[in-house]
């Protein structure tokens, strides 16, 4: 075996530091898909009022819509996309743990 092949092997250790490192890009982006969806909302009722003054009950209908629309699904696409990886990253661990020699170059997420 070259130095290459046993570097390329998979541990339970480099499971533990992937997963530990997915979680903090994880808890990121779940955040920030969480608070875009609100953000991009107020915004756009905030610009529907400078426009239009007296459109509160626009403003709010708007904003929800646009949520509904727009943040939510980005939030649920996060979250079934960080699912997805950590579900990918079990199958790895459950190999590993068999006793299957896994190569990180053979390990695909996409």
């Amino acid at each position: 075996m070259t130095h290459m092949e046993s570097a390329d092997r998979i541990t339970l250790d480099d499971l533990s530091d992937v997963r530990k490192a997915l979680a903090v890009m994880r808890s990121r982006s779940i955040l920030a898909a969480a608070a875009g969806g609100p953000i991009f909302s107020a915004l756009l009722a905030t610009a529907w009022l400078w426009l239009h003054p007296g459109g509160v009950s626009v403003a709010v209908v708007l904003a929800v819509v646009s949520y509904l629309l727009f943040g939510l699904p980005l939030l649920v696409r996060w979250i079934l996309h960080w699912r997805r990886i950590h579900q990918r990253l079990t199958d790895v661990e459950v190999r590993v743990n068999a006793g299957e020699t896994v190569y990180g170059s053979e390990v695909r997420f996409r």
